[in-house]
């Protein structure tokens, strides 16, 4: 299939995947461009979105990663900067937590400054590196 890469998040191009890993998408979105753009990179992509997903898809979702032991990698892109309340930012991170294999990758993209939630994300993740619209951490415990 086809994908439009003006729809594929810059977050999803600055990863360098692992193949034949499996990414929980928080926030997916209803676009499928992601997902496809890391199927041709051999990712199975799994998109977990309470706003755009049915309850349905997104309890296969969660039981699907549940199920295979945590995700190998979770994407957070421009998500966080969605919510204005820091105790629902504060439950996304957590759920990413809980949802990925220890040592998993969390890639982090949000529109505001990324200074502004290093803070909150150190305190669930170990962060690895700070860019001006990224943050890469790892899930430590």
């Amino acid at each position: 299939m086809k994908y439009d890469s003006t729809n594929v998040p810059k977050l999803f191009k600055k990863v360098r995947w692992r193949s034949y890993s499996v990414n929980l998408d928080v926030g997916g979105g209803y676009h499928e461009d992601a997902t496809l753009y890391l199927a041709e990179r051999k990712v199975h992509n799994v998109v977990y979105d309470p706003n755009h997903k049915s309850a349905e898809h997104n309890a296969k979702a969660i039981s699907f990663v549940l199920g295979i032991g945590g995700s190998h990698s979770v994407t957070l892109s421009d998500v966080l900067d969605l919510y204005p309340s820091w105790k629902d930012r504060d439950a996304i991170l957590y759920y990413s937590k809980f949802l990925a294999r220890k040592g998993a990758p969390i890639y982090i993209s949000v529109y505001d400054d990324v200074d502004k939630y290093a803070d909150a994300i150190a305190k669930k993740f170990r962060i690895i590196s700070i860019s001006s619209d990224m943050i890469t951490a790892v899930k430590a415990d």
